[in-house]
């Protein structure tokens, strides 16, 4: 049964001396207020962050583009003895005081740059709880990352800003304890300018993981519920949604752990192991092999360093995964379910084109109507880009 037609209506979601005290005149910065929207979702994998401003002039993006970008990044973090210039990523911070009640400085490296360091890293992947434990460091990692941050920033001195954020996650998480966790950070330090951090009371909302993508269905199916398939990096994920009112609310949420890319990478390294070739592929380039993976009339092609197609491999390796992980669970449930109602198709799974053709099939098999399967463009970022449409561009406090 359909229901009627929705109208489009805007929706609101409500090299320093780091111990030098701090004078900041707030009657001077608050004219020329800058609130930065940040949307995260710090995965296992990979941080995807999406950030606007607004302020009296109405809305302002980092690109001056029609929509603001969705920035990503690896999910890797190192603390360094001292932070590096010029990096993506790079900052230092303080969230605690010494005995003398001095700030207890730390330095960061957050993503790709973090390889870099000479030291030893920390990737989110090695722990279940590591997105959590880190959390304020990735979402500051994040902050750090933005372009033009000083533009952003408000205040009257060159060396010390203030920074007003609005902070939404995507996480199953509590945000409330994501909030307490962030809120121990007073200041960040981003290329020699030291930033005092105001995060706004009206931030720290916590929407379900992948809910960008239940809003980039609920405008596509009329049907009264629908579904969303989501296989990310570590799990894939089954939620159910409600399609009656404005926004769409979640009804149910069937998470597979293991059913994610990371098994999907590990079945592919033992496909390759089980050929002639004596060459090692590390982890990483397996996963840039993966992401640039094609699908075309001679079947799939997957390149080695070397150049050789080992694309008979990768599809070898997705069958297995299929079969023979979490993932079986995951298909057997939506194969089911996806019969009478429409399922959106997204994660970073469903952007290797290889996986996309395979799993498609395997639905479709299990005499799925193909109109019930709907993909995104973008399905590796659909889950974030889509959340800009909660909020109206209109000011906000601290």
């Amino acid at each position: 049964m359909s229901r009627p037609q929705k109208q489009q209506t805007p929706l609101s979601a409500n090299a320093l001396n780091t111990n030098e005290p701090e004078t900041i005149s707030e009657k001077a910065s608050m004219p020329s207020k800058k609130v930065i929207h940040l949307m995260l979702d710090a995965g296992r994998s990979s941080i995807k962050y999406q950030a606007f401003v607004n302020n009296e002039t109405g809305t302002t993006y980092f690109d001056k583009a029609q929509q603001p970008p969705v920035m990503k990044t690896e999910s890797l973090v190192c603390c360094v003895p001292s932070v590096p210039f010029g990096e993506l990523g790079a900052f230092s911070l303080s969230r605690a005081k010494d005995e003398n009640n001095k700030d207890v400085v730390e330095h960061w490296v957050v993503g790709s740059s973090a390889r870099l360091q000479g030291k030893e890293y920390i990737a989110m992947s090695d722990s279940e709880n590591y997105k959590v434990d880190y959390f304020p460091v990735l979402a500051l990692g994040a902050i750090a990352s933005l372009p033009n941050l000083l533009e952003l920033s408000t205040g009257t001195s060159d060396k010390r800003r203030t920074l007003h954020i609005r902070l939404s996650t995507l996480s199953l998480a509590s945000p409330l304890s994501l909030k307490k966790a962030i809120e121990q950070c007073k200041w960040i330090a981003v290329d020699g300018v030291r930033y005092r951090l105001c995060f706004s009371k009206q931030g720290f909302l916590g929407f379900p993981e992948g809910y960008g993508a239940s809003l980039w269905a609920s405008e596509r199916f009329d049907d009264k519920q629908f579904h969303t398939f989501d296989i990310g990096y570590g799990t894939a994920t089954i939620s159910e949604y409600s399609n009656l009112g404005k926004l769409p609310k979640r009804v149910t949420c069937s998470p597979n752990g293991g059913g994610g890319v990371a098994t999907l990478i590990k079945e592919f390294s033992l496909a390759l192991s089980h050929t002639d070739s004596s060459k090692m592929i590390r982890p990483s380039q397996l996963r840039e092999i993966l992401e640039t993976a094609t699908v075309g009339d001679a079947g799939i092609s997957a390149i080695a360093p070397d150049g050789e197609n080992i694309g008979a491999e990768l599809e070898n390796a997705i069958h297995s995964w299929m079969k023979d992980s979490p993932l079986a669970y995951a298909l057997d449930d939506i194969s089911v379910k996806a019969r009478r109602s429409k399922v959106a198709l997204c994660g970073g799974a469903f952007a290797i084109a290889p996986v996309q053709m395979l799993v498609k099939e395997r639905l479709l098999k299990a005499s799925i109507p193909e109109s019930n399967l709907l993909i995104p463009e973008n399905p590796g970022t659909v889950a974030l880009s889509e959340m800009k449409k909660l909020y109206e561009w209109r000011n906000d406090r601290c």
